[in-house]
């Protein structure tokens, strides 16, 4: 076997690997989760449940995690997270990186997984995106779970667009409209790396390399009106893709030698 004929075995191991663990931790957990489906008031013990599972994958799978900025988080207020998103490794990342038990807002295909689709269902919001009934249904439980507490996870390009990783694609306006009509801070997340360790390209191919991920400072919004939220959606498109323009210069020179 050659060079490259090695290197592609050790990284199918890896996600075989990786997936074993994601698999056992959710087999081990899913009886907690349906506690906590089935018993409203016990919710919030996801939190537990939630960050036990990333806090045993991560170190397991053999990904190293560095986070910055967790003192920019507002303590003891809900906030919506408006984050970059270039793999399927972010949800578990912002999981495990993240306090408290923050509800995400993800496409409706998730909601539609054996098994892991009951829990996200039920636990998160669910959107369809190409239906307007469907954004506005996913943002009034948005709102629900603001006024009960929960923080919400929001990714603003709608989904992984692979063609142009490390890139931006533009934002739409949801999360911002959310934070402005319940005057909640909004906190803007730059996920590094994560487009590089686990493309979103079909192969299912992991590179080795460190998550790092960026909070930046909240964004304020009490006294702003919905006329404002396109200039804070362009605020924090800006301040994510400018940062990862800056994180990922190093990397991409590394890549384009090896090239």
């Amino acid at each position: 076997m050659n060079e490259n004929g090695i290197r592609y075995a050790i990284r199918r191991f890896h996600i075989i690997w990786a997936g074993f663990w994601w698999l056992m931790g959710f087999i081990v957990l899913l009886p907690f989760f349906c506690l906590c489906i089935w018993f409203p008031r016990i919710e919030r013990a996801m939190a537990f449940f939630n960050q036990l599972w990333c806090l045993l994958f991560f170190p397991l799978a053999l990904i190293r995690v560095k986070t910055i900025g967790r003192e920019n988080i507002p303590a003891g207020r809900s906030v919506v997270y408006a984050s970059n998103h270039g793999s399927f490794l972010d949800i578990p990342l912002l999981t495990y990186i993240l306090p408290g038990f923050p509800a995400f807002m993800g496409k409706a295909s998730l909601g539609r997984i054996p098994v892991f689709g009951y829990m996200f269902r039920n636990l998160h919001i669910v959107v369809e995106r190409g239906s307007a009934q469907g954004r506005a249904k996913a943002l009034k439980l948005s709102r629900k779970k603001l006024s009960k507490g929960r923080s919400i996870i929001i990714f603003p390009e709608g989904s992984i667009h692979q063609s142009i990783q490390p890139g931006l694609a533009d934002f739409k306006d949801g999360a911002f409209k959310l934070a402005i009509q319940k005057q909640v801070p909004v906190v803007p997340v730059t996920i590094c790396f994560n487009w590089f360790i686990l493309p979103d390209d079909g192969r299912w191919l992991p590179n080795f390399y460190f998550c790092k991920t960026i909070i930046h400072p909240p964004i304020e919004t009490k006294g702003v009106s919905e006329d404002e939220c396109g200039q804070i959606r362009d605020q924090v498109h800006s301040l994510i893709s400018t940062t990862l323009e800056l994180e990922n210069k190093p990397l991409l020179r590394k890549l384009k030698h090896e090239n």
